[in-house]
C-alpha cells in the first residue's frame, strides 16, 4: 500500500538508488500513483515515498531549514492551523506540507510535540549532522511500518515485499509470529511471520545510529492507566457521557472539516452510523456505500440511515460471481500481496474497490474502534459474563486465551504445525499475551485491560493491516481513534460501555430519528429493551437461516468453502506443495479440510489462515508472482453500484 520506503547504509553503496526504486515500484499497485525519492550525496542514505495524490499533496522528502534534517511522511496529521499556529507559521498557504510541519515541531519540541498530535501518520527523519535515522509512528500504529536490520544497514517500507527484494534478508518463518497467527488469527507486538522482519510499534521512536549500527525504540505516549471514573449518581453519569460525546463530535471535525470527495463505509451497525449522526451533511457533502451479501440487513438499514441524513447512498451486492472459485481466489490473492500474508481476511471487500474509485472517494471515513463503546459486541474480545467474573491476574489472562484462541485451534487435537507440538505453540500464544498484558499492569478495574489491550494489539496489528486494501485506491481516517475520545472511553466504568448506551446517547442528541433504524446486530432499533433486543436477535438468526429477504448476514463464508470454493482449498491446501512444505502436518491439513467439507465442524478461519499462509508462501518465498500482479494495473472496470430509492430520493 503506498507509504514510506527508506535504506540507511554505514558506507556507500553504489545500488542504494536502484534498491529504492525497485521498493517503490514494488508498492505501486495501480497506475497514477504519486512516487517520490531523495538520494544523499554520500549514497549511504536513501528515502523514498509512494502516495495516492489525495492529502498531504506537498512534495516531499523535506529539509529542515539548516539543511541537516531530511523527512518524508506518509498519511496525515489533523489539526493543522492548530499546530501551524504552535509553529508559529501560515496554514493559509496552498499545499502545507505535513512532513515538514513534523520535522519543524520535532526539531523544536521533541516528544512533546508528538503527544500533542492527533492523525494516522509515520515518518522518518535522518539527521546528516548526527547520521542517524528515526522513524515515528502514530500514537495508535495505524500505518505499519516494517524494518530490517542488518549488518552495517537498516531498511524500513511501508511493506515487507519491499524488503525481500534485498536477497540478503533471511526468508524464515517466525515461529513466535506464526504461533500467534494460528492462536489467535493475528499478530502481536512487533512480530512478523518472518525472523528478520519487525513492525515499529504504536507511539514509538526507533533511533538507528548508523555510526554504531545500533537500535534504539522508545515510547513517547502510552494509554492512561488512572483508574475508572465512576459516577455514583444519575447526573454524573449524564456528565460523562455528555464528555464523551464532545469528544467524539470534535474527533469526527478533526477527520472530515475541509474534506472534499468524502465517503462513509456504512453498515447496519452502530459505529459508522454515530459518524454519520454527527456530520453535517448540508456543509460536508459526502457518499455512503453498504457491502454485503442480496438480502443484507445491513444494505436496509444502512440506506435508511443514509436516507435520513440526506446522503447519497449506495450499495455493492455481494452477488453470486464473489464467490464464483476463480474470482475469488484472485481476490484472495490480491488481498495477501497488499497485506504481505500477514492478515486473515475474507476477500469480500476487494471487489467494492474499484466502486469506490468510480464513486470519486478519496476519502473513507471508518467506524474502526466503535468497540470501545460496546465491548459486548467487539469480536473474540466481546464481554461475556464470565468475563464480569475476572477478579485476579490469572483468570483475566484465563480468560482472554479461551475466548481469543479458542476460534482456531481448539477442536484440532492433532499437531498443526511441524516444527512444534500443539502444547509449544500455546506456551509461544501464552507468553506473548502475557508479555503484551504486562503493559497494563496496575490498571483497574481488571476488565479495562481488555480495552487495553484490544487497542494496542487487535487495532495497532490487525485493524491496520485490514486498512491496506482500502488504502491501496483510497486515504482512509478512523475518528474513533482520537487522543482524547480514547482517554475518556478509558476512564469511563466498564458498565457504561457495553449495549448502546453511549452511542443511543450520541445519536439522541444529533440525529433522533436514527434510533428508529434496525440495529443489524441485534435485529431491534437501538434503545429497545433488552427482551426485545433478545427476541429480535433470535427472529433474525431463525429467518436467516430459512433465507428471507432482509436476514442474511454480510457473506456465507463457511458454505462457500465448502461448496463453491472447494476447488480452491484443494488446489492450495491438499497440493504437493503445500504438503511437503514442511510448515502444516499433512494428516491434520487432511482432516481440517475433511471435518469441514463433511460439515463435522467449522474451521473456517483456520482453513483460510492455512490457505491465506500457503498463497503468501507461494509468493514470498517462491517467488511466483500471479500473472494479474506482476506489474501495477489501472483502476478495474468499475462494478456499478446499485442506486438505492429512498423517501424520494434517488441516492
Amino acid at each position: 500500500m503506498p507509504g514510506i520506503c527508506l535504506r540507511v547504509s554505514a558506507r556507500p553503496s553504489s545500488t542504494i538508488e536502484s534498491d529504492l526504486s525497485a521498493m517503490l515500484a514494488s508498492m505501486c499497485h495501480h497506475e497514477g500513483y504519486s512516487v517520490e525519492r531523495w538520494v544523499d550525496e554520500s549514497r549511504c542514505v536513501a528515502l523514498g515515498r509512494v502516495s495516492l495524490g489525495f492529502v498531504d499533496t506537498a512534495a516531499q522528502p523535506v529539509a529542515s531549514s539548516d539543511r541537516q534534517h531530511t523527512a518524508v511522511l506518509a498519511g496525515e496529521l489533523y489539526d493543522v492551523e492548530a499546530i501551524c499556529s504552535r509553529l508559529n507559521r501560515s496554514s493559509e498557504a496552498r499545499g502545507v506540507s505535513h512532513a515538514e510541519l513534523l520535522l519543524d515541531g520535532y526539531l523544536r519540541f521533541g516528544q512533546d510535540f508528538l503527544r500533542e498530535l492527533n492523525g494516522m501518520f509515520v515518518a522518518a527523519i535522518w539527521s546528516a549532522e548526527r547520521q542517524s535515522l528515526t522513524m515515528i509512528s502514530d500514537r495508535f500504529g495505524m500505518k505499519p511500518l516494517y524494518y530490517v536490520n542488518r549488518p552495517g544497514r537498516l531498511t524500513a517500507a511501508a511493506e515487507i515485499k519491499a524488503l525481500l527484494l534485498d536477497q540478503d534478508v533471511p526468508r524464515g518463518e517466525d515461529l513466535n509470529g506464526m504461533a500467534q497467527f494460528f492462536s489467535f488469527g493475528h499478530l502481536y507486538g512487533d512480530s512478523t511471520m518472518r525472523e528478520s522482519v519487525r513492525v515499529l510499534p504504536p507511539a514509538s521512536i526507533l533511533t538507528y545510529d548508523a555510526r554504531e549500527d545500533r537500535i534504539a525504540i522508545q515510547r513517547y505516549w502510552a494509554l492512561p492507566t488512572e483508574q475508572s471514573g465512576r459516577y455514583a449518581s444519575a447526573s454524573e453519569g449524564e456528565t460523562l457521557l455528555t464528555e464523551i460525546d464532545e469528544a467524539f463530535v470534535q474527533a469526527v471535525n478533526r477527520t472530515t472539516a475541509g474534506t472534499s470527495h468524502l465517503g462513509v463505509a456504512l453498515s447496519g451497525g452502530l459505529d459508522a452510523r454515530s459518524l454519520l449522526a454527527v456530520i453535517d451533511c448540508q456543509h460536508t457533502p459526502l457518499k455512503t456505500i453498504s457491502m454485503g451479501v442480496p438480502g443484507s440487513l445491513d444494505h436496509r438499514s444502512a440506506a435508511q440511515a443514509a436516507a435520513l441524513c440526506g446522503c447519497q447512498h449506495y450499495e455493492y451486492k455481494l452477488d453470486g460471481s464473489v464467490c464464483d472459485n476463480d474470482t475469488y481466489r484472485q481476490n484472495l490473492q490480491r488481498v495477501v500481496h497488499l497485506s504481505d500474508g500477514q492478515y486473515l481476511d475474507q476477500a469480500i471487500v476487494m471487489p467494492m474497490l474499484p466502486t469506490i474509485q468510480s464513486l470519486g472517494m478519496q476519502v473513507m471515513l471508518r467506524g474502526h474502534a466503535g468497540e470501545l463503546m460496546h465491548m459486548n459486541k467487539a469480536y473474540n474480545f466481546s464481554l461475556d459474563a464470565a468475563a464480569w467474573e475476572i477478579r485476579d491476574e490469572a483468570g483475566l489472562e484465563a480468560w482472554l486465551m479461551s475466548r481469543l484462541s479458542g476460534w482456531m485451534l481448539d477442536n484440532v487435537p492433532e499437531p498443526l504445525l511441524c516444527r512444534a507440538t500443539p502444547t509449544e505453540i500455546r506456551e509461544l500464544a501464552q507468553n506473548t499475551l502475557r508479555s503484551c498484558l504486562a503493559e497494563s499492569a496496575g490498571v483497574d478495574p481488571l476488565l479495562h485491560r481488555i480495552w487495553h489491550l484490544f487497542i494496542r494489539q487487535r487495532l495497532a496489528r490487525e485493524t491496520s493491516v485490514s486498512l491496506a486494501m482500502i488504502n491501496s485506491v483510497a486515504e482512509t481516517r478512523v475518528p474513533i481513534l482520537d487522543a482524547k475520545l480514547i482517554e475518556l472511553l478509558l476512564l469511563a466504568p466498564p458498565q457504561l460501555k457495553v449495549g448502546e448506551t453511549i452511542q443511543t446517547f450520541i445519536l439522541r442528541r444529533h440525529r433522533p430519528k436514527l434510533l428508529g433504524v434496525i440495529n443489524a446486530n441485534t435485529g431491534a432499533p437501538m434503545g429497545s429493551s433488552a427482551l426485545r433486543q433478545r427476541l429480535a436477535t433470535l427472529q433474525m438468526k431463525v429467518l436467516g437461516k430459512l433465507g428471507v429477504a432482509g436476514y442474511q448476514p454480510y457473506e456465507r463464508l463457511g458454505l462457500w468453502l465448502r461448496q463453491e470454493l472447494r476447488p480452491m482449498v484443494s488446489d492450495i491446501l491438499l497440493d504437493d506443495r503445500c504438503l511437503s512444505r514442511g510448515v502444516f502436518v499433512p494428516d491434520t491439513v487432511r482432516t481440517v479440510v475433511r471435518r469441514h467439507w463433511n460439515n463435522e465442524a467449522n474451521h473456517t478461519y483456520l482453513l483460510m489462515a492455512m490457505i491465506i499462509y500457503e498463497m503468501g508462501q507461494r509468493e514470498f518465498t517462491d517467488g511466483e508472482m500471479p500473472a494479474e500482479l506482476a506489474k501495477p494495473s489501472g483502476p478495474a472496470v468499475p462494478a456499478h453500484p446499485t442506486p438505492v430509492v429512498s423517501r424520494g430520493i434517488t441516492t
